[in-house]
């Protein structure tokens, strides 16, 4: 996706993570936390040194959101405090922030003279950290002053950072709420470091006059710090934080609405499936809960679920499996013998042995032999039914002779069929095909349709299947539009409260919930799509590979 469409989005998270407000519920160390592995801020370095504890008698008055940062400043000579004291609240000077920007950039100050600052002399302690940002180009005088000891605004503060780290951006200013309350000067600057998270605002915008705090500037310079070692990693984490947070928040909805999950495929399995997979911190109460209403369910029917529809068992397979429970002695049944018997199994159709792969393949599970079925079900009887279904030109969908695809079924089928894409070429050539197809669906904001309609679902299940096969649905440019990601379209239809619309409002209606009414199936499938994402984007196991599931 192009940069600056990225940048836009992180803006939304940047906006919350706000450096003004001390109830904030993502603190800094989350964010550096979450950087600390792939920049060079030495782990060793960061243990050796002093606690901040221990340096400041002033610690307790460090806001929370500034306490890693202020640590971390301090052990890299950036920022320090004064006799005994870090002055947390107190504001920072134009000279002051310099020097911090030189230490930061780790400019040398042995140089020739060379600014005409009339309030600049050499004999002010000041002089050599002016002196070479003015060289670096990094500073600017106005009527032939510096002003140093005025304290510096949070837009001077982002010009500077701007300069020193050669940003450039043309993110909409509509997406800063202040935007026109900032000098004309310094408004591209503010967009820049505000886009990255460099610099951010509040709920009521940048600030840009405001006066900037040493604990600020100390959370500013950490940023720029992990910013200039390795910019990658930092623009990366920004990614990985944007979409934890959405699964935090989601996770949150889920647990609130889902309060007694059962086997069910609203409601129960797909939920208990995508918060096990998430990571989230859940009450193991919760999992136990599930595990009874499952075993229960199974002792009410004698261990048939269904006499049809076997993808019943799949989704129990699937939650149970990521739970790290054992799928052959679940109140006695062994789920996996059902799926045994084939010729039952593809009378639902090709969504039967889709799951019945992603469920059996999901721990390396090997079919049980069952007598007395009429055909013994193998893999190679699943993948050739999938093939066998697959529409001329590309792709998969309902029925027993579809003549066009459909983004749900083909996403799936390439789920399915992901472990045998490297080892069977005439799977990775239907898989391509498939993905193919997908590509040329794909809508002009980056969205997917089916049944009529643009909805989440369908964009959900090509996240997934994209992500299955190492493919970043962020990233490649077969899956975005004007600059819109799939991931993008996606996130488009969260709602305040952390669930996800089936359709936006205003959007067609297909028969499923209505436009602009949050959605329990939509949530699922969305949620585990992002969580599939985040697996991706930080080396994870893909999301139905549960072999690392203790």
């Amino acid at each position: 996706m192009r940069r600056n469409k990225w940048l836009a989005g992180v803006l939304i998270v940047s906006l919350i993570l706000s450096i003004f407000m001390s109830n904030v519920s993502v603190t800094l160390a989350n964010n550096i936390s979450s950087s600390e592995s792939s920049n060079s801020v030495n782990d060793q370095n960061q243990t050796s040194k002093p606690s901040i504890k221990v340096l400041y008698s002033d610690y307790n008055t460090i806001s929370p959101w500034a306490v890693d940062a202020i640590q971390q400043a301090t052990n890299e000579s950036i920022i320090q405090g004064s006799n005994g004291k870090f002055n947390p609240k107190s504001s920072i000077t134009r000279a002051e922030f310099t020097k911090i920007l030189v230490a930061l950039l780790n400019l040398s100050t042995d140089i020739e003279p060379s600014i005409s600052f009339g309030d600049v002399t050499t004999k002010d302690w000041f002089y050599p950290f002016v002196n070479v940002a003015y060289q670096n180009g990094l500073i600017n005088g106005y009527n032939n002053k510096f002003n140093p000891q005025a304290t510096i605004t949070r837009e001077e503060m982002a010009v500077i950072i701007a300069r020193a780290l050669k940003l450039t951006t043309d993110v909409s200013t509509s997406s800063i709420k202040d935007i026109d309350k900032v000098s004309s000067w310094a408004k591209l600057d503010v967009e820049a470091v505000v886009a990255l998270g460099i610099i951010v605002g509040d709920a009521t915008g940048f600030n840009p006059q405001a006066a900037v705090t040493r604990e600020m500037a100390a959370v500013v310079a950490v940023r720029s710090y992990l910013y200039k070692q390795d910019t990658d990693a930092y623009i990366a984490s920004l990614e990985v934080t944007k979409i934890n947070n959405q699964i935090q928040k989601t996770a949150k909805f889920l647990l609130s609405s889902v309060t007694d999950p059962v086997l069910a495929s609203v409601g129960g399995d797909w939920t208990v499936f995508g918060l096990a997979r998430s990571g989230q911190q859940i009450n193991q109460a919760y999992y136990n809960n599930y595990y009874g209403n499952v075993e229960q369910t199974l002792k009410d029917k004698a261990g048939k679920l269904h006499n049809v529809k076997y993808t019943e068992y799949d989704r129990v397979i699937l939650a149970l499996t990521a739970l790290g429970k054992d799928i052959k002695d679940v109140a006695g049944y062994d789920l996996r013998k059902p799926l045994a018997d084939y010729e039952t199994l593809i009378k639902q159709g090709i969504n039967g042995p889709i799951f019945a792969l992603i469920a059996l393949d999901s721990n390396n599970y090997e079919i049980p032999i069952v007598e007395g079925v009429k055909t013994q079900t193998t893999r190679e009887l699943l993948i050739q039914f999938i093939l066998d279904r697959e529409i001329s030109g590309g792709g998969w969908a309902l029925g027993s002779d579809p003549t066009a695809a459909d983004t749900d079924i083909t996403a799936m089928a390439i789920q399915g069929l992901t472990p045998y894409y490297k080892t069977d070429a005439k799977v990775k050539s239907a898989v391509d095909r498939g993905l193919k197809w997908l590509a040329n669906e794909l809508q002009s904001d980056g969205a997917y349709t089916s049944w009529g309609a643009a909805n989440s679902e369908s964009i959900a299940q090509v996240i997934v299947a994209l992500t299955g096969l190492g493919i970043n649905p962020d990233k490649d440019t077969r899956f975005i539009k004007h600059g819109e990601s799939i991931v993008d379209a996606l996130l488009g239809y969260t709602a305040s409260n952390g669930g996800f619309y089936h359709v936006k409002s205003g959007g067609s209606d297909n028969g499923g919930a209505k436009p602009g009414e949050v959605d329990l199936m939509a949530t699922d499938q969305a949620f585990y799509a992002l969580v599939s994402y985040e697996r991706f984007i930080t080396n994870k196991n893909r999301l139905y590979d549960m072999t690392d599931v203790k």
